[in-house]
């Protein structure tokens, strides 16, 4: 059974339901649970004019401590052991999806979770899939926990 259990989380509606059942499982397993936040560094966000991108990152980093305390407190209050990590910066920048497979594969993890947007087509092509690199380069298994995007 599931030991250790990494939450990649990054604000939307899929990353706290992907937290929603990492929970259920590690109740039932009496898993520990990390959750992270990678701060974003892609560079479409940084060359858009007129943005700091100083300025964009820090704003990033307190959005990413936000809500690892809040993941905080809901494990807190459902008496899983946890912890929490904000990876400040992508092990290669834009490269979300390595840096997570890196810290649960570093950190030991058994499953990962996350959470996917169910972006199609063109979006698709155009945003990327983190999950689908994480699929690709993580060692321990990825439960994808899909919402639908507009």
């Amino acid at each position: 059974m599931y030991q250790r259990i990494l939450v990649a989380m990054d604000g939307g509606a899929a990353s706290e339901l992907a937290l929603d059942q990492a929970m259920v499982i590690a109740r039932a397993a009496d898993a520990e649970v990390e959750v992270i936040y990678v701060v974003d560094d892609r560079s479409p966000f940084m060359d858009v004019t007129g943005l700091d991108p100083v300025r964009l990152v820090e704003d990033l980093t307190t959005a990413g401590e936000s809500i690892l305390a809040a993941a905080r407190s809901r494990l807190a209050a459902g008496h899983i052991r946890h912890a929490t990590r904000l990876l400040g910066k992508p092990m290669v920048q834009g490269d979300i999806a390595m840096t997570i497979a890196t810290e649960a594969n570093g950190w030991g993890a058994d499953l990962i979770v996350m959470g996917t947007h169910g972006r199609r087509g063109v979006r698709r092509l155009v945003m990327g899939s983190v999950a689908r690199g994480v699929v690709a380069q993580a060692l321990a298994p990825v439960l994808l926990i899909r919402t639908q995007e507009a």
